[in-house]
């Protein structure tokens, strides 16, 4: 009989414990929230923000590999995406027009650019 009664109370003083308040009374209030703050979740789109990247034109040589269509330049390797993208074969050296779109996950090497043209070089 001693052992249930030793747990009930462990789990009285317990209680007991988490429901005192804290003795310092500004750590636990919590600001108001501002009557300005958006209640709205943000919107997600699966496009880039345009008007966040400057436009690049790029000339360098495709490389297929596997699904990736890569633009391999004298400075960076791009990974082309896009409708434009999609007409590329290897080998071919062209001029590409796009803007960048970094929170893309590829599964390929390089930096990817959503084309917009593509031009033979």
């Amino acid at each position: 009989m001693k052992a249930p009664l030793g747990l009930l109370l462990a789990v009285a003083l317990l209680t007991g414990c988490a429901a005192e308040k804290p003795k310092d009374e500004a750590a636990a209030t919590v600001p108001p929230v501002s009557p300005t703050a958006s209640t709205r979740p943000p919107k997600i789109t699966s496009e880039p923000p345009v008007d966040a990247f400057a436009q690049v034109v790029a000339d360098g040589r495709v490389r297929i590999t596997g699904t990736c269509v890569e633009l391999v330049t004298a400075t960076l390797n791009w990974v082309l995406v896009g409708p434009a993208a999609a007409q590329l074969r290897d080998g071919q050296q062209v001029r590409a027009t796009g803007v960048p779109d970094p929170n893309r996950e590829t599964g390929c090497t390089g930096s990817p650019l959503l084309v917009s043209s593509v031009a033979p070089v």
